[in-house]
């Protein structure tokens, strides 16, 4: 198992849900971990405040603190009428943030992006998340308003981008020692499962009905924890559906295969 004694850690959204799931097993394998986030997760923790929905509001890496891990967990829901901040705080903060990560990271170090399952249709809209990789951000409010954009479109936007980003950087990183991968949950029970069963609707209660249940915070930590982890050394670039059998289910179903 991977020692991370001495190594530090920086998780965003680490105050609650799946990003505080992975800050605490971070710290009992021996991390020194820092969360990044706007609430504060507690007296006990290393706190770095930020606004990730402001791009002016990231915060600086302190130089001579090598980082062993960066897992971008922070994002925001489809809400409607937070269109620009979805894409604003799932994409473009997560990026800034890890580019000015990379300098810090040791050899070995890996990045770990919180996609989703509502990203897997990347393929199907590519030119779509080509177009916001290459938006300046000072125009994604106009992009919305344009390509007429409502909060789920945005939020399947943004974990397409973030899938696409991820496998994108492999090459680039692979010759700094550096790995990055995608984490794809399907509906977790955190305090923000509410808005996804709202806005998605049918689409979120048939998933939870072919899984059984939502996950656990913990479920999705562990595949970040690993894809961390030296253990992962030979995996770079990939996104894992850790969704409970929802993405097989429905491949399933639309390939007509036997259940037996």
């Amino acid at each position: 198992m991977t020692d991370w004694s001495g190594r530090s850690a920086f998780v965003t959204g680490g105050a609650s849900g799946i990003g505080r799931a992975t800050a605490e097993r971070l710290v009992c394998a021996g991390a020194r971990v820092t969360i990044i986030d706007r609430n504060d997760p507690g007296a006990d923790w290393n706190w770095q405040k930020a606004d990730l929905s402001d791009l002016s509001d990231l915060p600086d890496f302190p130089p001579g603190s090598p980082i062993g891990a960066l897992i971008n967990a922070a994002g925001l829901p489809p809400r409607q009428g937070y269109e620009a901040d979805i894409l604003r705080v799932n994409v473009f903060a997560l990026r800034a943030l890890t580019i000015r990560a990379l300098p810090h990271m040791v050899a070995g170090g890996a990045v770990v992006n919180m996609a989703s399952k509502a990203g897997g249709k990347w393929r199907d809209n590519l030119d779509q998340v080509k177009r916001v990789l290459t938006l300046d951000p000072e125009d994604i409010k106009s992009f919305v308003v344009d390509e007429k954009i409502d909060a789920v479109r945005a939020y399947d936007l943004s974990k397409e981008c973030v899938i696409v980003w991820t496998k994108a950087m492999v090459q680039a990183l692979r010759q700094k020692g550096l790995r990055m991968n995608a984490v794809s949950p399907a509906a977790v029970d955190t305090p923000i499962l509410g808005d996804f069963m709202e806005a998605f609707g049918e689409r979120a209660s048939r998933g939870v009905a072919l899984t059984g249940r939502a996950g656990k915070p913990e479920e999705i930590a562990e595949v970040i924890m690993f894809l961390a982890s030296d253990e992962a050394s030979w995996v770079s670039g990939c996104n894992i559906e850790c969704d409970g059998g929802l993405t097989a289910a429905l491949d399933a179903q639309a390939l007509s295969l036997p259940a037996e």
